[in-house]
């Protein structure tokens, strides 16, 4: 299981954006909330290896537009992958093992989770850009109580990965990604497959919607703000049922 060579050569861009949220903390993990806590409708963002970006913030605010409570916990407790690591596949693969692994960042989920129940909030979906996308994917295989999930240009998905969800997932892979259509497939005797979906961005790039978008760029821009939009969709449709 190894990254993308993309994702470990291609740095995120400087971006600026004036958050309409605020940063708080659920115990020791630093998160970022967007949206009313009245919401039923939570939504848990899992950033790309670069953490807590411009893009993923606004990202964040926007779904929380929408009528979501949204939270992006610093999963990475202000230790993301940076500039000087690109070019370093022994880095990103150590990344996996360790700080990135599923075995560490289930336990911030839990919390996350938890803090979701205790706020009311009845019907929660998991969102996860590049890596964050394998730790949606496992997710909806291990933990109880998830709605659905969404992945935009994933990495590290295996063969047989989305055959273990138990709840919706959509797809939304850029040009960088396999052709997942088998793993999709997969999916197909599920009882919830009528809710999962799945659309190639072959004229996006790795990250498009997340770090590495340059948002000041119309075309970049428009479709991502086209990936929103099927988020916003999907969730909208899972998280009222």
């Amino acid at each position: 299981m190894s990254f993308p060579e993309v994702c470990c050569n291609t740095p995120p861009v400087k971006a600026t954006y004036i958050a309409k949220g605020a940063r708080d903390k659920i115990g020791d993990l630093e998160c970022y909330f967007s949206g009313s806590k009245d919401s039923k409708r939570g939504i848990l963002v899992n950033y790309d290896v670069f953490g807590f970006h411009a893009n993923v913030i606004q990202l964040c605010d926007i779904l929380a537009e929408m009528g979501f409570y949204v939270v992006l916990p610093d999963l990475l407790h202000g230790k993301p992958l940076t500039e000087a690591d690109l070019g370093k596949p022994d880095v990103f693969n150590s990344f996996t093992q360790n700080a990135g692994s599923w075995a560490v960042i289930k336990q911030e989920y839990a919390k996350v989770l938890d803090h979701f129940k205790d706020n009311g909030v009845t019907a929660v979906g998991v969102a996860g850009f590049c890596w964050g996308g394998k730790m949606v994917v496992t997710a909806l295989s291990e933990l109880d109580g998830l709605a659905g999930g969404a992945i935009v240009h994933p990495a590290l998905i295996e063969n047989g990965d989305m055959a273990k969800v138990n709840a919706p997932l959509m797809v939304l892979p850029s040009q960088n990604e396999p052709d997942f259509t088998s793993e999709f497939d997969s999916m197909k005797d599920k009882p919830f497959f009528s809710d999962c979906y799945m659309e190639r961005f072959d004229d996006m790039f790795h990250g498009f919607c997340g770090a590495r978008g340059d948002w000041g760029n119309t075309e970049q821009a428009k479709r991502a703000n086209d990936a929103i939009k099927l988020l916003v969709g999907f969730f909208s449709r899972i998280l009222s049922k």
